[in-house]
């Protein structure tokens, strides 16, 4: 969803807001508030919202539950040392999906929002900061 338009972030559906819970998640109009950063939280993006449908189709795509560690991506199975890695959660989650650059570039190019589309050859990640440091 942007701000501009309140539509989910995949298929451009009209999203009157983010569900509130869990038992407000099948609620006409609500959507699924996401968000993703490369293994550093302050340097994520957690203005994301996608449908119903699209989350389930999203999580249906990454193909395993999210992780509270280091795993490997779900998508192509890459070790979790082939970092930097895009972390993918529901927002308040802790824990996440963890995918590898190609897999990264794929989830990012299915948001409508991600405009220009990325390419995949040159596409990178920042490397996180050490543990406790926030800027360099």
């Amino acid at each position: 969803m942007t701000i501009t338009d309140l539509r989910c972030d995949h298929c451009g559906r009209p999203l009157a807001g983010p569900a509130t819970g869990e038992e407000d998640r099948d609620t006409v109009g609500r959507g699924i508030r996401f968000v993703y950063h490369p293994g550093s939280a302050h340097l994520r993006d957690d203005s994301g919202l996608l449908c119903v449908r699209c989350w389930d189709e999203t999580v249906t795509w990454l193909g395993t539950d999210p992780a509270l560690g280091p795993a490997p991506c779900p998508r192509c199975r890459a070790a979790p040392d082939d970092a930097p890695r895009l972390h993918l959660s529901r927002l308040h989650d802790l824990r996440s999906w963890q995918l590898c650059r190609r897999d990264a570039v794929a989830f990012l190019n299915r948001l409508r929002t991600v405009e220009p589309k990325l390419d995949v050859d040159t596409f990178t990640l920042p490397v996180p900061l050490p543990e406790g440091r926030e800027t360099e």
